[in-house]
């Protein structure tokens, strides 16, 4: 099953990179008896284990769907894959709810494709009970679990943990092995973004990232964590948002210079999406990153597929001009045909680079624009068909199809 928690981070080092990396000492080696505990001074205060929140669970969802999508592609052509789950909690809720960690090994442990590759989950907790009562969880989980996973919980914070690990990584001159990252803090203070570019300059790591926009708003400017800021931000540009006294171009402000700091980094799909609180006030966004536009196409389709509580709302808001709410009764089609319009009208182009347009420039799937769309548009004679296959029938778009927009 892999090693204890007590050698977690030694271990953890140890399977990081494509290739198993030599093993050596480190001051860090015992974690599981050590390390940071308590909470993030602007965090919500909150027990060893807590109530779930309704956001909460959408997240979760979210993060379940996407998985069981990545899992089957990243282990068909890779030996080894990693699951690294920066603030993994106590392991579930109060209310018996499995949280982040049993959400992936159960998704995984019981997925239909059964991977054959070594999966590694690596599990990081700085709260000492939580982290004691997250090594409890996993140690009755472990007997279920197959031979090629390996469980690695480790006490101390994101941060310190992901730095030994990519700083040995480096000394190998290696890359990180195929990894999803989901960082999901109560606050902010252990997230600093040259850790996340850190990550993301290795081509094949994914990130799932909670920005927690309420606190970070409530606290931004603050004299005593100016620093801190720059360390979330990885730039002092934020501080251009303190002359902003409206609150919708504040929000935007600091959402665009986080989004703008991720594809600095040359990540080259970036998509975020705000959570609104039942008082319809942003709570947090989620940011996804990868290199891969399969990986932005199932991330998607994993929030196309959320059902929401009915008290908390998602709406993509990666771009300030296609803001757009998600789950409503059915997709905004109009909106998704004037983003089209906007970016193809008097031009001809191929049905691949429609497609590719819509999944990495909209909140749209490839499924939202065929039929919905293209269709009804040449029925009334608002496209035309500058090349196509033979045979092809009204209404539909075969690949190499080339489309021409008045």
């Amino acid at each position: 099953m892999g090693d204890d928690a007590v050698s977690g981070l030694s271990a953890f080092r140890q399977v990081s990179c494509d290739n198993v990396i030599s093993s050596y000492k480190s001051r860090f080696q015992s974690v599981g008896c050590g390390g940071v505990g308590g909470k993030n001074a602007l965090a919500k205060k909150l027990e060893t284990v807590w109530q779930i929140d309704p956001h909460t669970q959408s997240k979760h969802t979210i993060l379940r769907r996407y998985w069981e999508a990545w899992l089957p592609i990243m282990t068909k052509y890779n030996q080894r894959v990693l699951y690294i789950d920066g603030f993994a909690g106590p392991g579930k809720y109060a209310g018996g709810e499995d949280g982040s960690p049993l959400i992936a090994l159960k998704s995984a442990r019981d997925h239909h494709a059964r991977p054959k590759s070594e999966v590694v989950f690596t599990f990081i907790e700085k709260d000492k009970k939580r982290f004691d009562h997250l090594v409890e969880i996993i140690e009755q989980i472990k007997p279920t679990l197959p031979k090629n996973f390996r469980v690695h919980c480790v006490h101390g914070t994101f941060d310190d943990q992901m730095t030994e690990v990519l700083n040995g990584i480096d000394e190998q001159r290696a890359k990180l092995a195929p990894s999803l990252v989901f960082i999901d803090p109560f606050g902010f203070s252990h997230t600093p973004f040259g850790t996340v570019r850190r990550i993301m300059q290795n081509p094949r790591c994914e990130i799932l990232v909670t920005f927690m926009y309420e606190e970070i708003n409530r606290f931004l400017g603050h004299p005593d964590h100016l620093d801190t800021y720059d360390r979330l931000f990885g730039t002092d540009r934020w501080r251009e948002a303190l002359a902003a006294s409206d609150p919708d171009r504040r929000r935007r402000m600091i959402h665009d210079i986080y989004r703008d700091q991720l594809r600095g980094t040359g990540v080259e799909y970036v998509r975020s999406f705000e959570m609104l609180n039942q008082g319809n006030r942003t709570d947090y966004f989620l940011f996804f990153g990868t290199h891969n536009l399969l990986g932005l196409e199932k991330m998607k389709e994993a929030m196309w597929k959320v059902d929401p509580s009915g008290t908390f709302q998602f709406s993509d808001f990666t771009d300030a001009n296609r803001t757009m709410k998600l789950f409503g009764d059915e997709p905004d089609f109009e909106g998704l045909k004037n983003m089209i319009l906007g970016r193809f009208s008097g031009t001809s182009v191929s049905i691949e680079e429609l497609t590719n347009f819509v999944l990495s420039d909209t909140p749209f799937l490839r499924t939202h624009f065929k039929t919905q769309i293209l269709r009804p548009m040449e029925v009334r004679g608002e496209l035309s068909i500058a090349h196509t296959k033979e045979g092809r029938r009204l209404g539909t778009f075969p690949d190499g199809t080339v489309i021409r927009f008045p």
